[in-house]
């Protein structure tokens, strides 16, 4: 009887066995599919090819997003590039450090510099000319700071030109096209051709994206490449002529990977997807949760601050109620031309809201201005909300209390003054997060005297408070979130201090503003190309794939029914879903459900069993 039941449980457990084998081994294998121990394509560079969070109408979308809708799934993407970095600075940040510590044999490296490279400025500058042998050189700093050590780690890398910057009117500058002039003692040089070369003298593979977003560009033609950008607002005169939306992402991804499949590099290209050139039909969608602001940037002149020569007085946000504004604030144009704002224990910078006494001048949004200014602090009062400087915002309101977060704006000024050895140098608002510039070499005192200054530049500003380092990392955007067509600058206090700020100049597109009016051509936004229609004959992208735009549907309007924010994977000539399809095993059951389902079934066959053979027991001992 004994040998009966061992037989009996030697069947069962034989055919819990083969059930194991024949259903649960798929699932293993989709197990390890998922494994961490994938090869990994990283991904380096600046806003260009970097992710956003932005509220914007398009908002910001790098390259480096959607580099993975044109992989086949054999590698993990990991997109580690950061807005407003170079070569050199990333390699400050904790991603270079996980970059580093992350590269392995069978891994791919994609390096998108060079925007920032040629900002003329110790913490992010590198030049242009020289081999990767020059120290200081681009060629340098990308051989010696990404390309020797992923070679060491057994790691490809693809070395990517910089993008176009979007021109306006179909004509393009230097700048545009990131060839620059020398600047003081910062030389300049074309930062696609030192990529160029550098490829060449190691045998690395380039993809010139400056070559083929030019060409791109070129036959879109200018009143179409402004649905390639971000939109702040709904009114394409807020394009950021810099950074991309989802359909510029996406296109210049494909561009990206449609190179590397060209230049056949080994072990990358037979992965990418033969996949068609993205349509605009089909990827550009406005944010589903962008709300139209009810701003009016028809302003009337205080009644009660008089004006400092250009400059308007006025004092809004959260100061503590209206009833704050007259008494706690004074805005006043001295004898000898200096204007002096003091603030007695009102307003402030803090994490979710402002309230400040500002003197402001309004400059046309497409215009480049530098404003600069010396502020001598009478007083202040140590406290992490006190602050005082330049200001460059999108939004300005008259003698108003505001208790909500206004508009975004780049701050040349100190902020947390209680924190002896971390200061901020400079800050700035983006989509109502406050952000720091830097950290404050010196100590802020009463009785000194800072310089200031406040400079755009065709990716952002560049602010500067006193003898501190220049702040441009994480500026880099446009100020026409709120207001399209003006951008306020000006000199502003907060909280608790007395400033004096004396020999204040402002420069408006190369000629200083003196009188109370606007600026020459203060017609905002593009004139040029005021309509983002379609060209009449668009012939735009890779002549084999022509049909990037869409003639028919000029009108880049917000959708009915807007699409979620990560756009569909572009369809392939199979005809490929727009969705990627559910990984399974065997009828049907899920690789994530087939697992528990194996071992549930085992488990309940395992239980009958069991209880079978107890059962006969009982029969025989019965009898």
């Amino acid at each position: 009887m004994k040998n009966k039941n061992r037989r009996l449980i030697s069947c069962l457990l034989s055919a819990i066995l083969l059930l194991v084998m024949s259903f649960g081994f798929g699932t293993f294998a989709g197990a390890e599919e998922s494994d961490s121990s994938k090869p990994v394509v990283w991904i380096v560079g600046d806003s260009t090819v970097s992710a956003f969070t932005d509220n914007y109408y398009y908002p910001r979308y790098g390259w480096g997003t959607q580099i993975d809708k044109y992989l086949d799934g054999t590698f993990e993407v990991k997109n580690i590039a950061l807005s407003g970095r170079s070569s050199t600075s990333y390699t400050a940040d904790k991603e270079y450090g996980e970059l580093i510590a992350g590269m392995k044999k069978g891994d791919f490296l994609l390096v998108g510099f060079g925007h920032n490279d040629e900002k003329a400025e110790s913490g992010r500058y590198t030049n242009p000319n020289g081999d990767y042998k020059t120290a200081g050189s681009f060629a340098y700093s990308l051989y010696e700071n990404y390309i020797k050590p992923a070679q060491a780690a057994g790691t490809t890398v693809v070395l990517c030109t910089p993008i176009v910057r979007r021109t306006a009117d179909g004509n393009w500058s230097d700048s545009q096209l990131h060839v620059t002039a020398a600047s003081g003692e910062f030389e300049g040089g074309s930062y696609p051709q030192a990529i160029i070369n550098l490829g060449k003298d190691l045998n690395v593979p380039v993809v010139d994206m400056t070559s083929l977003t030019k060409k791109l560009y070129d036959s879109l033609g200018a009143a179409e490449t402004v649905n390639l950008h971000a939109w702040t607002s709904s009114k394409p005169e807020s394009v950021d002529n810099t950074h991309t939306n989802i359909w510029g992402g996406t296109y210049n991804a494909y561009l990206v990977t449609k190179t590397i499949k060209e230049l056949n590099v080994a072990g990358l290209a037979e992965h990418i997807i033969d996949a068609k050139a993205p349509t605009k039909s089909d990827v550009l969608k406005s944010n589903p949760d962008y709300k139209e602001s009810e701003y009016s940037n028809d302003l009337k002149d205080s009644e009660l601050w008089a004006n400092a020569g250009i400059f308007k007085g006025t004092v809004f946000g959260n100061v503590g109620g209206n009833d704050k504004i007259a008494s706690k604030f004074k805005l006043e144009s001295l004898d000898n031309g200096n204007i002096n704002i003091a603030v007695n224990g009102a307003g402030k910078i803090a994490s979710t809201a402002d309230g400040i006494a500002m003197y402001y001048y309004r400059v046309p949004a497409n215009s480049n201005f530098t404003i600069t200014a010396k502020a001598t602090v009478n007083s202040f009062t140590s406290n992490d909300q006190v602050s005082f400087g330049l200001m460059a915002r999108d939004d300005m309101y008259v003698d108003q209390y505001i208790n909500s977060t206004m508009g975004d704006y780049v701050a040349a000024g100190p902020l947390k003054l209680t924190k002896k050895d971390s200061v901020w140098n400079c800050f700035a608002r983006k989509s109502g997060a406050l952000t720091q510039g830097g950290t404050c070499a010196n100590e802020i005192k009463a009785g000194e005297t800072y310089n200031l200054k406040i400079e755009s530049n065709t990716d952002g500003y560049a602010c500067t408070f006193g003898n501190e380092e220049t702040i441009t990392g994480g500026f880099d955007f446009k100020l026409t979130s709120v207001d399209s067509e003006y951008v306020y600058v000006g000199m502003y206090v907060a909280r608790s201090a007395d400033v004096t700020f004396s020999d204040v100049k402002l420069v408006v597109d190369g000629k200083e503003i003196t009188s109370a009016g606007e600026p020459e051509n203060p017609t905002p936004g593009e004139p040029e190309n005021p309509t983002p229609g379609e060209p009449e004959n668009p012939t735009p992208g890779e002549p084999e794939n022509p049909a990037p735009g869409e003639p028919e549907n000029p009108a880049p309007a917000k959708p009915e029914n807007p699409a979620p924010e990560q756009p569909a994977k572009p369809e392939t000539p199979a005809e490929q879903p727009a969705t990627d399809p559910v990984v399974s095993d065997n009828n049907g059951v899920e690789t994530g459900d087939s697992y528990h389902m194996v071992w549930y079934i085992a488990a309940m066959t395992l239980t009958a069993g069991i209880a079978c053979v107890e059962l006969k027991r009982k029969k025989t001992f019965d009898k």
